[in-house]
This record gives C-alpha cells, sequence and structure tokens, in this order.
C-alpha cells in the first residue's frame, strides 16, 4: 500500500509539473494565473443573459436580411441601368468609325 501511495505522489507531481511547463507556451504563468482567468471569464460570461444574446443574433440576423434584399434591388438596378444604357445608345452609322470619329 505504501508502494502505491509513493507512485500516485509521484505521478501527480509529474503531472503538475508538465501542467506548469505547458501552461506559459499559452501565455498563462501558472495554475493561480489560470485559475484567476477561469474566473474573470467565467464572471464576464455570467454577465451577458441568454436573451441579450438571443436579441442581438435576432437583430444581426434581420440586418443581414435586409441587406441582402438591398443587395438584390441595387443588383436589379445596375442591370436596369444597363439596359437602358444600350437602348438608348445611338447605333454606329455604316462606314463610320465609331460614335466619336470625326
Amino acid at each position: 500500500m505504501g508502494i502505491d501511495i509513493r507512485r500516485q505522489t509521484e505521478d501527480l507531481v509529474r503531472y503538475y509539473s508538465e501542467l506548469v511547463r505547458r501552461l506559459p507556451q499559452h501565455g498563462v504563468r501558472d495554475v493561480a494565473e489560470l485559475l484567476a482567468l477561469y474566473e474573470q471569464v467565467r464572471g464576464a460570461v455570467a454577465a451577458i443573459s441568454r436573451q441579450e444574446i438571443g436579441w442581438a443574433a435576432e437583430q444581426a440576423q434581420q440586418l443581414v436580411a435586409e441587406l441582402v434584399g438591398m443587395d438584390a434591388t441595387l443588383q436589379a438596378l445596375r442591370r436596369l441601368k444597363v439596359a437602358f444604357d444600350r437602348v438608348l445608345e445611338p447605333a454606329p452609322e455604316e462606314g463610320s468609325r465609331g460614335r466619336f470619329a470625326p
């Protein structure tokens, strides 16, 4: 039994050492800082209700739908303008070098 406790303790110490070694690779100095960051993020997330997030998501979806509709209207207007420009353009005269030729 004494050997199991010793082995488990050594395994735990090795794990903790590995954890302390890996944390700085991700911008965290130590376990205490990691726990403090966890509490900070948890508090910040708790300050925002699900209803607020739902409302904001709904507003964003409505805005996207409005913008898509506006884009479709502008594209149709562009096609209409191109069509009118072609109709209103005078046809080149035969033998001339183009619209602005002398």
